[in-house]
């Protein structure tokens, strides 16, 4: 069985549908050409409220800068480029997009920048961050503290721009994964020349939402879903499977930096935001990784269909899934070599793939692994 995971990429043809009452919404692609040189960007069709759905597209187009793109694909010169694309998400309450732009900008021969929005489909009003956490600046404290540990660590002396606070509060996305918030360039800009962005899913920020999207699953329930991403080689969240190929992975998420490498392996670090904290593993062959297939996910952020990092301490995840196949001790040395902390994992199988859940001296839960 293909396994594979969505991000809700927009191509020409593709419409995503939602039920609002009575309405099915549907995103529609407006999209301009020239050679290789393309503005897309998405548009709403089949809202009862015409006033509202008109109120939102129009908002689009003006916050996004779609005119001046629209006039600077059509004066593009020499070996100037200008690829204008989108990511988009639907439900029944909100519409949430990011606009990237990339090559000949406003006043900049080559650059890179995300417009994000997020619309309230009742009212066609942006969503701010109050409508969706209990305490917003408490909310947003958390995620500093988060943004800073995480990306300082992976990527500060990498970068030209690496100012990753403050977090742009109202420059976000949500899926049904999570809330994203996208920088402008100037403040945080990837190796790559993308700007950066980082992502938090809804579990880690559990208890602080309104709404808690996050479900609430039985002992049974918890211990079947878990089964059920292990035996197939995949996290919740995660757009990586075990098996499949680092050359195509690298592609679509953009390598970082060089692999880190550990005895018999390498870890990927990738600049998507849906791998912030996730560590891609493969194998140690020194001559590229071309032929390469992911041998391992590592987790360092949000969790296992329940089972929370931070959070979760070794008596919780026994009681879910039983006594551990075996358990390893990990000391001082090993934890250098592997780039993790002293303390234990406990392993267990389902299927061909193996899962490690690595605990701390304190028996909380530090890492989350598969292993091919």
């Amino acid at each position: 069985m293909l396994k594979k995971w969505t991000i809700l990429l927009l191509a020409a043809t593709l419409c995503f549908f939602a039920k609002a009452g009575a309405e099915e919404i549907t995103i529609e692609e407006v999209r301009t050409q020239m050679g290789e040189n393309t503005v897309a960007y998405p548009q709403l069709d089949g809202m009862e409220d015409e006033a509202v759905q008109q109120k939102i597209n129009d908002d689009i187009v003006t916050s996004s800068g779609v005119t001046n793109h629209m006039v600077a694909l059509f004066t593009l010169t020499g070996q100037q480029t200008l690829n204008v694309s989108y990511e988009a998400y639907l439900n029944d309450s909100i519409f949430s997009t990011v606009i990237s732009a990339r090559g000949r900008l406003p006043g900049v021969r080559d650059g890179h920048e995300y417009t994000a929005l997020t619309y309230d489909l009742q009212t066609g009003e942006r969503v701010t961050l109050d409508q969706l956490f209990t305490d917003p600046q408490a909310a947003v404290a958390l995620m500093e503290e988060k943004a800073a540990a995480a990306l300082g660590e992976e990527w500060n002396g990498y970068l030209e721009h690496s100012e990753i606070t403050p977090l742009p509060v109202d420059s976000f996305t949500l899926d049904e994964h999570g809330i994203t918030f996208w920088y402008p360039a100037d403040q945080f800009a990837l190796g790559s020349g993308y700007s950066g962005a980082c992502q938090f899913w809804y579990e880690e920020l559990k208890g602080l939402w309104i709404s808690d999207p996050t479900p609430v699953l039985t002992v049974q329930e918890q211990k079947a879903a878990i089964e059920q991403s292990v035996s197939s080689g995949v996290m919740p969240h995660v757009p990586v499977w075990i098996g499949q190929s680092v050359q195509e992975v690298t592609d679509a998420y953009r390598l970082l930096r060089t692999p880190d490498e550990f005895p018999g392996g390498r870890y990927f670090l990738l600049e998507h935001p849906a791998l912030r904290g996730v560590l891609v593993i493969s194998d140690s062959l020194q001559a590229g990784y071309e032929n390469s297939v992911v041998q391992g996910i590592q987790l360092r952020r949000g969790g296992l269909h329940g089972l929370l990092i931070g959070t979760s301490v070794r008596e919780q995840w026994q009681a879910v899934l039983g006594a551990p196949e075996s358990t390893v001790t990990m000391t001082q040395s090993m934890a250098y070599d592997y780039g993790l902390c002293e303390g234990s994992y406990d392993k267990y199988h389902f299927g061909k793939v193996e899962l490690r859940l690595y605990a701390d001296t304190n028996g909380v839960l530090y890492a989350i692994q598969l292993c091919n």
